[in-house]
């Protein structure tokens, strides 16, 4: 393994293929736990070497905090039995280590004291290499830990600085991850419902979507998906309206916050984009847009959402996996469908900074710019002009909404000029426009009010048709 993606390719086998006791059913975790907390060490930049007195207890807690049930928590067996892989090495011993177990083992290794730890040219790469460090801390997870919270175990050995928030990128799982089941997804805290489609309250944004053919209405373009909301189906298939709900209502929160939200593939879907077994974790996706719409089918009401990519879609029909195949995860326990809930700070508690991945979808255009000047950056509803130390703010709004499935023209008839308070409204039906321009302002006790007009600019009516019917649900 001379070359560097040969070496790679060698540590990663190397942790899914650990020789490891599986007498149980399912595979023991005293090696894997070994190196989980030697990967923490590499990224806290702590020492590659420790010796085998001053390590032993904080092993020995790791093991009988995460090992399989009913397992001894003998930190011996992992320290020595590891150095006969290419990811481990003793130190400062000049006998053969014992092979026995038991007490024998360990008076062994309280007499030499010897120093243990990753291999040196491993311990760089886990160190330096944020990307293989989350793939091989991933691979390890996923093979041996599918039946718990992986979340506190990252904790605990120092891979994940606080408790994951579940918005955004999951700390340890890199974009292409396979899963075997929904089981698997909850455990790495990618997608806790099991059964559900979206991850979010009705009072907060949502976290995941899982886009698995339960729905036919669903689109996959790859960048972009056009997603079928959750409820109205019974046995499979529609029987009455889906409401803007649960799941439903946290994706329109998602719109107005600009917070991305997880996508997950599955093998059920008939998208080209679609994993050939289990589920794939694709990325963070901008819910760009939502509206209601009837079924021509049935005529039942669904709401439909357009998310977009933030960055690369897969390749049709050559999806990127961790490995060949999907590995043979058992059943894990059960977990909570949903985050522990925040914790009130402590008076006099600095708050936790963590990153906060959101995005906002401005266009501008050369047309939307002249629409602007032409009302002097002062807006059709409330005549409310901005004033900036770099000039006079506005917004451009465009009626019909560009971009599928609306397809609205980028004209200057299909664009207002709105502030942003009446932007927002207006994008989320909660303002509409009469044909004769009379706005409706649903909530507002103010009276009928009737669009601001200049001379050289008309909207054409037909787009605040579709507007308002766009949004009549």
């Amino acid at each position: 393994m001379s070359e560097d993606t040969s070496t790679t390719t060698g540590y990663l086998n190397a942790f899914t293929s650990l020789r490891v006791d599986r007498s149980s059913g399912r595979p023991a975790r005293h090696q894997p736990i070994l190196l989980l907390w030697a990967a923490g060490r590499a990224r806290l930049g702590k020492q590659r070497l420790t010796p085998w007195l001053a390590s032993k207890d904080e092993l020995a807690a790791l093991l009988a905090a995460y090992g399989q049930p009913g397992s001894a928590a003998a930190p011996e067996y992992p320290f020595t039995a590891l150095h006969r892989s290419p990811l481990w090495t003793l130190e400062g011993i000049t006998e053969e280590v014992p092979q026995a177990r038991g007490s024998k083992l360990g008076s062994w290794l309280d007499r030499h004291d010897p120093l243990g730890g990753l291999e040196k040219d491993l311990y760089e790469r886990l160190a330096s290499d944020t990307s293989f460090r989350d793939e091989a801390v991933c691979r390890l997870l996923q093979t041996y830990f599918t039946d718990i919270d992986w979340q506190d175990i990252l904790i605990a050995v120092g891979l994940q600085s606080h408790a994951f928030h579940g918005f955004g990128p999951v700390p340890c799982v890199p974009v292409g991850s396979r899963f075997a089941n929904r089981d698997a997804l909850a455990a790495a805290n990618l997608h806790r419902p099991r059964q559900a489609g979206i991850w979010g309250k009705q009072n907060e944004d949502a976290k995941s979507i899982v886009v698995s053919g339960g729905y036919e209405d669903d689109e996959d373009l790859g960048t972009e998906i056009i997603y079928t909301g959750q409820g109205g189906m019974t046995e499979g298939r529609h029987t009455h309206d889906q409401e803007l709900t649960r799941g439903n209502a946290a994706l329109v929160n998602s719109v107005a916050s600009g917070t991305p939200v997880r996508v997950i593939r599955g093998a059920g879907h008939h998208s080209p984009y679609a994993p050939a077994q289990g589920l794939r974790y694709d990325g963070l996706f901008h819910v760009e847009d939502y509206w209601s719409e009837r079924r021509e089918a049935d005529g039942f009401r669904i709401w439909r959402f357009r998310l977009r990519a933030l960055g690369e879609a897969p390749t049709p029909q050559t999806p990127k996996i961790l490995d060949e195949a999907v590995l043979p995860f058992p059943s894990p326990a059960t977990a909570p469908d949903d985050a522990q809930p925040l914790q009130e700070p402590e008076p006099g508690e600095l708050p936790d900074r963590r990153t906060v991945v959101t995005q906002r979808l401005v266009r501008s255009t050369q047309r939307a710019n002249r629409v602007k000047e032409l009302h002097d950056y002062t807006c059709q509803v409330c005549a409310l002009r901005i004033a900036t130390p770099t000039g006079a703010y506005a917004e451009a709004a465009h009626v019909r909404p560009l971009g599928r499935p609306h397809n609205g023209p980028d004209r200057t008839d299909n664009i207002l000029c709105l502030c942003p308070n009446h932007h927002v409204a207006f994008d989320f039906g909660m303002l509409t426009i009469g044909d004769d321009g009379t706005i409706h302002e649903r909530g507002s006790s103010e009276g009928l009010r009737r669009l601001r007009t200049v001379a050289g600019h008309a909207i054409d009516p037909a787009h605040l048709s579709y507007h308002r019917t766009h949004h009549e649900g």
